[in-house]
């Protein structure tokens, strides 16, 4: 019975709860920079940036720290990623680097192949973690972005680019069943977590 409830909880936390926390926080640093920009502009986000890139650092180190558990190093590393993501957005965006461009395709594609090659043997969970959700949010924006191509290509193209968004919310419905149903370990739980995130910016895009 105690290890039904135990089970039940991590389901919760380490899942459901997770991917809902990650999205809320995305959802507040984003909206966080209207007013910022409204009211203080480019000098204000340039601090907001570098309170970003140092919350960032904090979560990462919490990842290494010996007396954290595994569970909070996943979402350690999850909330990195978020808050390292920010900063790359927000530097582009005030810079107007092509990074959500065909450029921007080509240096994902680059990171997740590192990242691949690395993910068992390198990286501890909290890292998979982390770059899981960095390589998501950037993927959902070059997403976004494309949309401004769909005007010259055939409605046959622009309806099937469109579709992509909730073949995505279905993927997050099959991993919120995987955590609620088939997941027994933490990091399925976890993965599964940042998909449910994953799905909800693609249903999502006003972000």
């Amino acid at each position: 019975m105690n290890g039904f409830i135990t089970e039940s909880a991590s389901k919760i936390t380490d899942g459901i709860g997770n991917a809902v926390k990650l999205f809320l926080l995305y959802a507040l640093t984003t909206l966080l920079t209207v007013p910022i920009h409204s009211f203080i502009g480019r000098p204000g986000m340039l601090v907001y940036i570098f309170l970003l890139l140092a919350l960032g650092a904090f979560e990462l180190h919490r990842i290494f720290v010996v007396r954290t558990s595994e569970p909070q190093r996943a979402w350690h590393g999850m909330a990195a990623g978020l808050y390292f993501w920010q900063v790359i957005r927000f530097t582009a965006e005030l810079g107007n680097l092509q990074l959500f461009q065909m450029s921007g395709m080509i240096l994902w594609l680059t990171t997740l192949i590192i990242v691949a090659l690395l993910w068992k043997k390198m990286m501890p969970l909290g890292m998979r973690s982390a770059m899981a959700v960095l390589l998501i949010c950037w993927l959902e924006k070059l997403y976004q972005q494309g949309f401004s191509y769909l005007v010259n290509w055939s409605p046959f193209f622009n309806f099937g680019y469109s579709a992509l968004r909730y073949i995505a919310g279905f993927i997050g419905v099959i991993a919120l069943v995987i955590i609620i149903f088939r997941s027994r370990e933490l990091p399925t739980r976890v993965y599964s977590a940042v998909t449910v995130f994953g799905a909800l910016l693609f249903l999502f895009l006003t972000f």
